[in-house]
């Protein structure tokens, strides 16, 4: 008796041993949530000091030289610290009260006059997406938006000419794009309302698989989908403005269609995996994650009337980076990089893992 009582201990503390690991395993994929105290959104740096990014970056040059080596430029200029990467405030889905997420991972990208705007999707699918707004010239974080839902929000664009900020989406199995107005998102304030923000529209794209991710080019928006094959493919749409029965301004896409969907006026061929896309003046740059420790690719474009197939073959250039690069946004002569390897599921993986969004001047980093 004693025997089998020793056997069944031991299979016992087997048993809690092997869920221990698994519990530590799955927390640290970012399967499970990790426990916290914390009450509202880390505003601090999650991996290390700026000595420690250079050191990592050093194996990078093009982006090391842009980054801190510019001639007048304090390299702390030039760096954005991600908020969220340990705690984010925001809405527990199912339950719909506020509540910290652990497991936040930035994805889109942009930046207006003011302001430098961060989208994040929650790993275990158990909180909100949230976009974070930083103060575009100290990096001071401000806030965070709740989006309505789960959306991966894969990308982000800011429209200048209309005040609007474009954010993917999806509804159902149809790709979907949202729009919020900068009015509204000065005068958000989830810790009054504990809601999300009201969208300002949202638009179904029923030709384009998925919205990876978009930018806005001049009175274009440009919406891009991506996936392992050779179908990868970047739309274009015209942004107008109409006016409502009440005469009330309405921003939409206009295709000769309702606002509800739109279809685009042009399609372009883009190669596999791409994150992120942006025009310089007559550049057009292209941002390629490869996924766990493998280098990340930035490339350009030249001769953008030229040809519709922006695919590796016909890149003008091609710069390596580290890995997890997600979207990229221009504001005037400067580049702004962001990484998803700060998130907590990821941090572990890159080479070297980044919490912060970097900003180089184009020019610099393509410098021969």
């Amino acid at each position: 008796m004693a025997r089998k009582m020793g056997k069944l201990k031991f299979a016992l503390i087997g048993i809690v041993i092997a869920g221990i690991l698994t519990l530590v395993l799955f927390t640290k994929n970012g399967k499970i949530e990790r426990l916290t105290f914390a009450e509202e959104t880390n505003t601090e740096a999650s991996l290390g000091s700026l000595d420690e990014l250079k050191e990592g970056l050093s194996d990078y040059p093009e982006l090391y030289r842009a980054a801190f080596e510019e001639d007048g430029i304090d390299p702390e200029d030039n760096i954005f610290i991600i908020p969220g990467m340990d705690a984010t405030l925001t809405l527990h889905h199912e339950h719909e009260e506020a509540d910290i997420c652990t497991t936040m991972t930035p994805q889109g990208l942009a930046v207006n006059k003011d302001y430098l705007f961060i989208s994040a999707y929650c790993q275990t699918k158990e909180h909100n997406s949230v976009i974070y707004v930083l103060e575009k010239k100290s990096g001071s974080f401000i806030k965070e938006i709740v989006l309505d839902g789960i959306p991966h929000a894969g990308g982000l664009a800011y429209d200048n000419n209309h005040e609007l900020l474009w954010v993917t989406s999806e509804k159902g199995d149809t790709a979907q794009v949202i729009t919020l107005s900068l009015k509204d998102i000065e005068a958000y304030d989830f810790a009054d309302s504990a809601e999300p923000i009201t969208y300002t529209d949202s638009i179904e794209l029923p030709d384009i698989k998925r919205a990876s991710t978009i930018t806005v080019h001049g009175d274009d928006l440009y919406v891009a989908h991506f996936d392992e094959e050779e179908t990868s493919v970047m739309h274009r749409y015209l942004i107008s403005t109409t006016e409502d029965e009440d005469g009330k301004e309405v921003h939409a896409l206009d295709t000769g269609k309702s606002t509800e969907e739109a279809y685009p006026d042009d399609v372009d061929k883009i190669g596999k995996e791409i994150q992120g896309l942006a025009f310089y003046r007559e550049k057009l740059m292209l941002s390629r994650s490869a996924g766990r420790k493998k280098d990340s690719t930035l490339l350009s474009f030249d001769r953008l009337k030229e040809t519709e197939n922006f695919t590796d073959k016909n890149a003008s250039t091609e710069i390596t980076m580290p890995s997890y690069l997600e979207q990229i946004a221009v504001d005037g002569k400067q580049l702004y990089i962001l990484f998803e390897s700060g998130a907590y599921p990821y941090r572990t993986h890159g080479n070297p893992s980044i919490d912060r969004v970097l900003r180089v001047e184009i020019d610099s980093l393509f410098a021969e």
